[in-house]
């Protein structure tokens, strides 16, 4: 090939990348900004919001890319036969199945109502609090400060239990007591910590019952309730009922085994 020749080509691979570039950062700066804005003024749930922004990034993406080949005289490159994309789609469809069912997986807990950033997920061993659906995989931060990055399908093939979802949420603690204690007195004492704590609900108000009796022992089950529930929340009240009843036991002379 002539010195001309190769001036062309890197004058029009040249002109390509600055299209491209120029085209993007536009985007970017202009298309993202507005539609990020536009999503802001209404009530779209987080996690949708962040998906549709996705979406705009890939699509300024492609805008781009279809500029720049027209501005370097190479659009031509995208009128590819139809038999040619029938074959490119099934071998790609072959090499990336497991990116394929991710990005399925990603579009159902998109569009799942119960499924948002911020809530508080257990599914398997784990749990955490989403930080972040993409494509591909969603993000999850643990309570040790650890991000987890979980591909789509595993979260849409698996039972995942939202925490957070319903208000409000009920707490349950079994504690266990000598059987020849006065039960009801036992009983009296769990729903008065429970009253006593000013995150308890009233309504459902607090109960408690028999759940077992083994080898001399009572297994007491006091259930209570408590609004929007968040893990922070959970931990806390969780704490400071257990330290409230095992106060109340104490002053009632009323012992609890050492692993309760």
């Amino acid at each position: 090939m002539p010195v001309d020749g190769y001036l062309a080509v890197l004058w029009d691979v040249g002109v390509f990348l600055v299209t491209f570039a120029a085209v993007y950062a536009v985007g970017r700066r202009v298309v993202v900004p507005l539609a990020e804005r536009a999503l802001s003024t209404r009530r779209i749930q987080e996690t949708v919001a962040s998906a549709v922004v996705k979406l705009v990034h890939v699509a300024v993406a492609v805008a781009a890319l279809r500029v720049a080949l027209d501005a370097a005289d190479y659009g031509h490159l995208l009128s590819i036969p139809p038999t040619v994309v029938a074959a490119l789609t099934v071998a790609v469809g072959f090499a990336s199945r497991d990116i394929a069912s991710n990005l399925v997986g990603g579009v159902f807990i998109v569009t799942d109502p119960e499924f948002n950033i911020g809530d508080w997920i257990r599914w398997q061993d784990e749990e955490g609090v989403i930080e972040d659906v993409s494509f591909r995989v969603t993000r999850v931060r643990t309570f040790d400060n650890e991000l987890l990055t979980v591909p789509n399908s595993q979260l849409a093939t698996s039972a995942v239990v939202n925490a957070v979802a319903k208000s409000p949420r009920r707490l349950s603690h079994t504690f266990h007591v000598d059987d020849d204690e006065d039960l009801g007195e036992v009983a009296a004492l769990l729903v008065a910590a429970a009253k006593g704590h000013d995150d308890v609900l009233d309504r459902p108000s607090p109960t408690v019952r028999v759940v077992e009796l083994d080898d001399g022992r009572a297994g007491v089950q006091a259930r209570y309730w408590i609004d929007r529930p968040s893990r922070e929340a959970f931990v806390t009240i969780r704490s400071e009922y257990l330290e409230a009843v095992s106060a109340r036991f104490r002053d009632a002379g009323i012992d609890l085994p050492q692993n309760w």
